[in-house]
């Protein structure tokens, strides 16, 4: 008797189900798929980031040199790290690379606390008792999906503004006696 009365009264209320679900169904898009899309993107992008960082700590490792360009075809660590990075953020929307700082990381090999310096080293390098790193830490602001100029709300980075982050990545210097220029 009472699954009876239900089903009558579930018969009844079926024209106004239809008038509570439209209304909730575009709020639910509103409130969560829109954000959830722009930090999706966010998310990509960072990614992206992260891959560019590690390309140029990557390829910045491998140069004969530090500072100093020995060739116009071979560019030392911090300029192909600069190159690369800044290529890379080209080759994607929405990524723009502020600032490309590059460091020494001198790891001694008994332990201790890590040193990181933006110049060259002013000794030659000693691989017995320290390794070193080359260090790539990029800046930049990541554009969300929807912009907004006129900011109809607040200024929310990330959601209706550029959101500003920083990635970082190191991998061991090949070539330890081009340190020193």
């Amino acid at each position: 008797m009472a699954i009876l009365f239900m089903a009558k009264m579930a018969k009844k209320r079926s024209g106004y189900l239809l008038t509570e679900v439209a209304p909730a169904l575009w709020l639910a898009f509103i409130i969560f798929t829109v954000p959830m899309t722009t930090f999706g993107t966010l998310g990509m992008r960072y990614a992206l980031l992260t891959s560019a960082v590690h390309s140029a700590a990557c390829l910045g490792s491998r140069c004969q040199t530090f500072l100093v360009n020995t060739s116009p075809t071979s560019l030392s660590a911090v300029n192909m790290a600069t190159q690369t990075a800044q290529n890379a953020a080209k080759t994607w929307s929405g990524i723009t690379i502020t600032q490309v700082n590059t460091y020494i990381a001198i790891c001694p090999v008994s332990g201790g606390a890590v040193t990181r310096q933006s110049t060259a080293l002013t000794s030659p390098a000693n691989s017995s008792t320290n390794a070193y790193n080359f260090e790539v830490v990029l800046q930049a602001q990541l554009q969300p999906l929807i912009t907004d100029k006129n900011y109809w709300l607040v200024n929310i980075p990330g959601l209706t503004g550029p959101l500003t982050t920083s990635a970082r990545s190191d991998f061991f210097f090949e070539n330890t006696q081009g340190l020193t220029q």
